[in-house]
């Protein structure tokens, strides 16, 4: 079993191994292309326009290394990365931190990197079975941030774990917003693991305190939170034999400063995701239904998304194929339909 409390160090195959001079032992560099088409309506929000479109989703270049035994490293660029509309695509970093790795049972890493807050975000992205996140995580979580962590696996990685503390401001920031930090925590642990069936689950909180946090959807003055803010998150999976199960649960519960929309906010969702091998290893069908709620008590109902989708493994996930097709509704507005496409190349 894989932890996923904090995010795979490997997200690709190599183009190969380099010597380099010094006491650097390996270096090795990959990379990740995404190319998508979408075609129908919008969809949800996160998406630009109703109109049909070719784009780049993802296309990174990243290097990976060891030296002195004990640390490792990661340095990736990502010079797309975005579903909405873009005139000028540019480069950005996504991960890049330094991990002290000499007990298995406490690795600390800094740098920016994914917080562990959210099964589904802390997931790597070429390796989802559906092609989009769903839509509280996107809202959600906490993405890559600057900071510290550390985590590790105990008890022959039955259970394994991750804490840390952040400027909170989100990827390729280097400032905080004010003088405390975000902290997060997350513990997963495998509660039944054999041939045919293995059992985990997992929970996440996170507590801060802000000034000037960007923040769509919830109401704010200007899309820009500043108050307080904690988050909570419970998910499970199932796997067993070409069947595997997919669930999680997240809130955020805001008080901003300004008490506008209101003195507290909540925002919640979920979703719940099945999967099946109907080929072993070549074709993967999925359905999958959620919702997102930014603000509950406002006395609209929340976004409900469905997606049936399906997967095509040419080279596991180095060269893959996948479909999915999205139904969005929305109160006080048509419900959306939308097709996704992509073909995905690690290398």
């Amino acid at each position: 079993m894989v932890c996923l409390c904090a995010p795979a160090l490997l997200e690709a195959q190599t183009l190969g191994t380099i010597k380099p001079a010094g006491k650097e032992p390996t270096l090795t560099v990959g990379g990740l292309l995404q190319v998508q088409a979408e075609f129908g309506d919008r969809g949800d929000t996160r998406f630009g326009n109703d109109n049909d479109r070719f784009y780049l989703r993802r296309a990174r270049l990243n290097a990976t290394g060891k030296f002195l035994e004990e640390f490792d490293f990661r340095l990736e660029g990502e010079f797309a990365g975005t579903l909405a509309n873009t005139t000028g695509l540019r480069a950005q970093l996504t991960d890049a931190f330094i991990n002290w790795n000499r007990y298995p049972e406490a690795n600390i890493r800094v740098g920016q990197f994914k917080t562990p807050f959210g099964f589904e975000q802390l997931f790597s992205d070429p390796r989802l079975i559906t092609i989009e996140r769903s839509l509280v995580n996107d809202r959600l979580t906490l993405s890559r941030q600057l900071g510290m962590q550390v985590g590790g696996d105990l008890f022959e990685k039955r259970l394994s774990y991750a804490a840390g503390v952040f400027n909170g401001n989100g990827a390729n920031n280097n400032f905080n917003d004010d003088d405390s930090f975000l902290s997060t925590a997350r513990l997963f642990g495998v509660l039944r693991q054999g041939k045919s069936l293995t059992w985990s689950a997992g929970g996440n909180v996170f507590s801060s305190e802000d000034t000037s946090v960007s923040a769509s959807d919830f109401g704010f003055d200007g899309n820009v939170f500043a108050g307080e803010r904690t988050g909570t998150g419970l998910d499970t999976q199932l796997l067993a034999g070409r069947f595997e199960l997919w669930a999680e649960y997240l809130a955020v519960d805001w008080e901003p400063t300004s008490r506008r929309p209101r003195s507290e906010v909540r925002s919640d969702g979920w979703y719940v995701q099945g999967s099946y091998f109907v080929i072993p290893s070549r074709l993967q069908l999925v359905l999958k239904a959620e919702t997102f709620d930014p603000v509950t008590d406002d006395r609209t109902d929340p976004v409900e998304i469905g997606t049936a989708g399906a997967s095509w493994y040419l080279k596991g996930h180095d060269l893959k194929l996948l479909l999915n097709y999205l139904r969005v509704r929305q109160d006080g507005q048509e419900d959306q339909d939308k097709i996704l496409t992509r073909l995905q190349v690690i290398f």
